[in-house]
């Protein structure tokens, strides 16, 4: 073994050149692989984080004030839970005018647990006091200073002090004094376990103890918890074989259950920059070996055995492997953290990008999550060494194989078992240098393939992450304009789930005069009822309401307001609520970018009296749900008047009223598409998940003749470019001031944070693209240099029979300009491949809207000219070291 040791290391000192390209193949797989997986690891470690700011330090949400109560007395430890923290919130009262506000009293744990820092002032030591954030300040019109009258619910308070605004709980806070009390007391308790160890193992473990039942049980912080084990984790054999056998499912439902638990996107990005790492190492120790074959022959003649061999090239390999790991380790995490202070945010799992805080200046939140811990991923970092050191045995064992399958002769001779052909390439050609240069660049064929592959493996990357940057490029815009509500900079809307209460014709008309806005684009809305029968409607198991085959619970507010969503009424019968919608024809026109099928044309709409149907997509993005073609007529069931009082008469918004106080009407579907634009939320509410909702969308002319909607529940509004934002805000805020329950929102700051963030992860794409590509341009230049310099001898007998420096060269320029074709043609094979590959996944696993069948001709083209541009430089720096040597010198090697 010491003698094998002893080799390697002088193979590895002798031959410079080979073993410091092969110390760069290792240390750069090392420094991409380990370096994505740390910030792969500190993005998630930061969404924690960032979660934890956002909604809130907490797991779960108990109702405290029922008989478990009294077992806890604080036992913050017991068999399979340990709690970290607790918190309690009292509210002893819940005012539902202006806006629905609680006046609570919370002790310190809570006030820590979710961020509520105390900004000024003091929090209400006596009972006439209180304390508020500036968000409800703002919305109650009180002035944001300390000893300002608030008159809430007909009492009279002092403003003592300012807290810091809530997370994003979508609720209204005054803190009180703990004495004050009204008798109507709901005590809760915030509870943070253990987070080493998996939260719903201890929650089920503490509710077992404490004997808490099923309505004791609030909410769980789902957008923390995800992240700390807050679900049990799907079996991957079950996800498999349920994807396989039941009907619908496949690829994408197996991806999307274990994702979230497995991280597989996470994983296959690092399996396959494994694999590329160890495809260049094997390609570039390959080239090195068969340099040497004639010397390995010699040893093999004077008795050295095939383990022997192994223990040679295995220590050989395993010295780079040694010095380069951990040099690429340190510079890759090196090069990571210094990317992670810049642009981390964009390693971050994405969430909805649209908050509902009710925070009228969108400036004032953060710009981005803050990223202000790197991790070093030490799994990624000993994953990556076991799988190249188990990669190193196989490549060693493939090499020896390859060796035994020449004899001893043909390796002296540096052949590989070939037959040499005797043809006289000559006799019928006068274009020698041509014959010559493809007899030469055929001659090694594996060393021809492995050349193309890798070239083409490097163009693959640029062209699958062109095409992935400009799909989500696409996808952001949409999703942005559609399912994040940010179509427009600001947005004016009704914070009510009453159709009486709308935003006047005269209100729109004012802000239509405001010159800082470029459009003013209202939306009219009302709630309606469709019939889908004999089977139309297919997807019944996404509305736990009419699933009989599911455990979901159906949303009891849903149930309690409009009787659920989904309402069967046969075998095949289905009644579904839907939004209906009316638009003025710009935000019509925006919706071409939605559709799915036929055309919007809002003159013609009107003339028909047409509607745009939007439809629903599953988890596959699917849009199959319902079975509605171009022209069918649907029937639309109404309130016979918006006028409605919910309160006095909750029947009819659940649609089980008498028959006169509704009114039908039938419309022919012009257009389906897949998404609405201006939404309204307060009803049923109108989201991008599964569980979606059937709306009906026509012009705002249509909604005040068939329904007699005159108001207008949301307005989207676009500023003119160089406006400010806080400024315009505040003029909107005048003209809609005396509207109860008429917020505005401006969303010109998360907008460009968006951008912004997509800007940085491309460049980022691009960055990886790079160094990915350099990598392959390493092996490139090595297996060049080697099929030049391995042709030496018929080179000088080449330059000895005439052949000038300019032929020579031009010979060289026509082998690289055959690389270059060559490989483009396998670029575009391949990429033809890719690509279908790239939008089913982008389709049914990433959900993207409407992404494009293929990349344009523009990359590709440029792609294939770079291709040729490095094989012609490839071959000629590799043959310019022949030129520098004596004729003579050349023809006896």
């Amino acid at each position: 073994m010491k003698n094998c040791i002893r080799m390697a290391s002088a193979y590895v000192r002798y031959y410079k050149k080979q073993t410091l390209a092969l110390l760069m193949g290792v240390v750069l797989s090392a420094s991409i692989l380990t370096g994505i997986g740390s910030l792969l690891d500190s993005g998630r470690a930061a969404a924690l984080e960032n979660a934890k700011v956002k909604y809130g330090d907490w797991h779960y949400e108990l109702r405290y004030d029922n008989s478990w109560s009294s077992e806890f007395q604080n036992q913050m430890s017991g068999k399979g839970y340990r709690i970290d923290k607790d918190g309690f919130l009292t509210i002893r009262k819940v005012i539902e005018e202006p806006y629905q506000i609680e006046l609570a009293y919370a002790d310190q744990n809570y006030l820590d647990m979710m961020g509520r820092e105390l900004t000024e002032g003091h929090y209400p030591g006596q009972k006439n006091e209180v304390a508020m954030d500036a968000y409800t300040l703002r919305n109650l019109e009180i002035p944001e200073k300390l000893g300002s009258r608030v008159e809430l619910d007909g009492e009279t308070f002092t403003l003592c002090g300012i807290v810091s605004d809530m997370p994003e709980m979508n609720r209204m806070q005054v803190f009180v004094n703990q004495e004050l009390d009204y008798g109507k007391n709901g005590t809760y308790m915030y509870v943070k376990f253990d987070e080493s160890q998996k939260t719903y193992k201890q929650a089920g473990a503490f509710i077992r103890q404490m004997g808490i039942r099923d309505e004791d049980y609030i909410c769980s912080n789902a957008s923390v918890i995800k992240f700390l084990g807050g679900d049990a984790k799907a079996n991957p054999f079950k996800v498999i074989k349920e994807g396989i056998t039941l009907e619908g499912t496949g690829l994408p439902y197996i991806w999307g259950s274990l994702n979230n638990d497995w991280n597989l996107t996470d994983k296959a990005i690092l399996a396959a920059l494994g694999l590329f790492g160890a495809f260049i190492m094997y390609s570039l120790f390959q080239v090195s070996i068969i340099k040497r074959m004639s010397q390995y022959s010699i040893m093999q003649t004077v008795g050295m055995e095939d383990k022997a061999t192994f223990g040679v090239l295995f220590a050989e390999l395993f010295m780079i492997f040694l010095a380069g790991y951990p040099i690429g380790c340190m510079l890759g995490n090196g090069a990571a953290a210094l990317l992670y202070r810049r642009i981390g945010q964009i390693f971050i799992p994405p969430e909805s990008s649209r908050v509902h805080t009710g925070i009228e200046n969108m400036s004032e939140l953060p710009t981005l999550p803050t990223v202000d811990t790197f991790h070093v991923s030490w799994n990624v970092m000993g994953g990556g060494a076991a799988f190249l050191f188990i990669f190193l045995i196989v490549t060693t064992v493939l090499l020896v194989r390859r060796m035994k399958k020449i004899t001893a002769r043909e390796l002296m001779a540096k052949e590989t078992g070939r037959k040499k052909s005797r043809k006289i390439y000559s006799a019928k050609t006068g274009n020698l240098t041509g014959v010559l240069t493809k007899k030469f660049m055929f001659a090694r064929k594996g060393a021809f393939v492995g050349i193309l592959f890798s070239l083409s493996a490097g163009s693959l990357i640029f062209l699958g992450t062109t095409y992935i940057t400009q799909t989500t490029r696409t996808h952001n815009e949409l999703s942005f304009k559609a399912d994040d509500g940010l179509a427009s900079d600001i947005q004016v809307y009704e914070e009510s789930d009453e159709l009486k209460d709308t935003i006047p014709a005269s209100s729109v008309t004012q802000l239509e005069k405001i010159e800082a806005l470029e459009s003013v684009s209202p939306v009219r809305y009302m709630l309606g009822e469709i019939p889908f029968p004999d089977g139309t409607f297919q997807w019944t198991e996404y509305y736990p309401e009419i699933d009989r085959r599911g455990d979901e619970k159906p949303d009891q507010v849903l149930m309690e307001k409009y009787n659920g969503v989904a309402v069967q009424t046969g075998k095949d019968d289905y009644l579904l609520k839907v939004n209906i919608y009316g638009y003025d024809d710009e935000m019509l026109e925006a919706l071409n970018d939605y559709l799915l099928e036929g055309e919007i044309r809002p003159d013609m709409m009107r003339k028909e009296n047409s509607v745009i149907f939007k439809t629903l997509m599953d988890g596959q993005g699917n849009y199959n749900g319902v079975d509605l073609s171009i022209g069918d007529q649907i029937q639309v069931k109404t309130p016979d008047h918006v006028n409605i009082d919910v309160q006095d008469s909750p029947e009819i918004l659940r649609f089980q009223a008498a028959e006169d106080q509704y009114e039908v009407k039938k419309f022919k579907v012009a257009a389906l598409t897949s998404r609405p634009m201006g939404k309204v939320d307060t009803f049923i509410g109108d989201n991008e998940n599964i569980q979606g909702r059937v709306d009906i969308i026509m012009t705002n002319e249509q909604m005040k003749e068939n329904f007699g909607v005159d108001g207008y529940q949301t307005i989207s509004i676009s500023l003119k470019e160089g406006v400010d934002a806080t400024a315009a805000s505040k003029e909107i805020k005048k003209v809609v001031s005396g509207i109860p329950k008429c917020i505005v929102k401006d969303f010109t700051s998360q907008i460009e944070v968006q951008n912004s963030y997509l800007n940085r992860k491309m460049i980022f794409f691009y960055g990886v693209a790079l160094i990915i590509f350099i990598i392959s341009l390493l092996h490139i230049m090595n297996s060049m240099q080697y099929l030049v310099m391995a042709r030496k001898h018929e080179f000088g007998i080449m330059r000895a029979m005439g052949i000038t420096d300019a032929g020579f060269r031009k010979m060289l320029v026509k082998e690289g300009l055959r690389y270059g074709i060559y490989s483009s043609l396998v670029m575009v094979a391949a990429y033809l491949i890719l690509q279908k590959f790239l939008y089913y996944f982008v389709t049914h696993m990433l959900l993207y809207l409407h992404p494009n069948a293929s990349l344009s001709l523009l990359p590709i083209l440029a792609m294939a000219g770079i291709n040729i541009l490095i094989c012609i430089a490839a071959v000629l720096i590799s043959g310019q070291s022949v030129l520098k040597q004596q004729i003579i010198e050349e023809i006896q090697e």
